[in-house]
């Protein structure tokens, strides 16, 4: 193996390093976060249970915060959410898309409820969480917002209601929280949702 290839192996183990240093800090944070909230989270604890030094998450994430956007971020990683919702946009029949995107929202909160319960939570509190839990919210609006627009362009909006108002009311009724207490009520997965939420959705949009 010459110098270069040496050099290369030994960042690429560096790398992986790294990467499994982050993951387990993440995946102890989620667990804690669930178990007693943001602000009785202890950073020496996660520390610990991922086998790292308080210092090494400073490192990786600078603050408290930024662990939580962390986690956030790996919520919706491995949701695939966005590769969801561009499967959906990628279908030429707009009510089609329309449908596949709300199934993809259920699918979505069906990932991690008990996760998704304490960010959306925590953000009805503090106001720094909320800029991590409102950016993304905004990022699932806007997305929805895309595919209303494509049904008012079909002529598929209900009433005088234009696009922002049927965007907000649609982005209310496929949020986290009306869609966790109809699914804890029914005792149903969050996944098998959508028909149930088509079916109110069909006050707004028209999608026969």
């Amino acid at each position: 193996m010459s110098e270069r290839d040496s050099r290369g192996a030994a960042a690429g183990l560096r790398a992986a390093g790294v990467a499994r240093t982050r993951r387990a800090i993440v995946t102890a944070a989620r667990k804690h976060l669930i178990e007693v909230g943001y602000h009785r989270l202890s950073l020496e604890q996660v520390a610990a249970d991922a086998g790292i030094t308080r210092v090494t998450i400073y490192r990786q994430f600078a603050s408290k915060l930024g662990l939580l956007d962390a986690v956030a971020d790996d919520l919706a990683q491995r949701s695939q959410v966005v590769r969801g919702m561009e499967t959906a946009a990628a279908m030429a029949d707009p009510a089609a898309a329309f449908r596949a995107m709300v199934a993809e929202l259920c699918r979505f909160w069906g990932t991690d409820p008990d996760l998704f319960r304490r960010l959306i939570g925590l953000a009805a509190v503090d106001p720094e969480a909320d800029q991590v839990v409102g950016s993304r919210e905004q990022w699932r609006y806007d997305q929805v917002a895309a595919f209303v627009r494509r049904l008012a362009d079909d002529g598929r909006l209900r009433g005088d209601a234009d696009v922002d108002r049927s965007a907000t009311a649609i982005g209310a009724v496929t949020g986290f929280v009306p869609c966790d207490e109809m699914a804890i009520r029914l005792k149903l997965p969050h996944d098998q949702l959508d028909g149930l939420v088509i079916t109110l959705l069909n006050g707004v949009v028209r999608l026969d």
